[in-house]
Parts: C-alpha cells; structure tokens; sequence
C-alpha cells in the first residue's frame, strides 16, 4: 500500500527542522493484512435480496394457506359434532 509523502519544499520551517532534509513519510496506522476487500456487485446484491424477498413471501403465504385450511377443517368438525350431538 503506498502512502502519500509531503516534500520536504512544502514543509512549514516548524517541520524542516525537526525532519532535515527528509521528506515528511506517513506510517501506515493499520496492518495491510488487516484490510478486508470485498468484491461488491450492487445489482447482483440487489437482484438476489429481491428473490429472497419474493421467496419469503411466497412462504408466508402458502403458511398462511395452511393455517386457513387447518381452521376451516376444524370448524368443519366441530360443526359436524355439533349437528350430530343436537335432535
């Protein structure tokens, strides 16, 4: 990773004496194997969180479904018992 450097000309007086006639150098305040570079695609992303999207959905829907189905059935049974049960 390179870093900036400042020339020694463009230095204030303040520096220059402290730095001679060096360069002023950065030091890196991170370890280069400490950086993280991810290979990011916004589209893809995008593309991919809106078919999960859609998926749970889908699944919320279909649970939903069920859920209707297994209360109907139920109702269906208790309504059976209930005209069974009266004369």
């Amino acid at each position: 990773m390179e870093l900036p450097k400042i020339k020694n000309d463009d230095l204030p007086e303040e520096l220059k004496s402290i730095l001679g006639d060096d360069d002023a150098v950065f030091d890196s305040i991170v370890n280069p194997m400490d950086i993280l570079t991810l290979n990011f695609n916004p589209e893809v992303f995008n593309k991919e969180r809106i078919e999960i999207a859609e998926k749970y959905i889908e699944c919320r829907k279909k649970l939903q479904q069920s859920h209707e189905t297994q209360r109907h059935n139920q109702n269906s049974k208790e309504n059976s018992k209930d005209s069974e049960e009266t004369p």
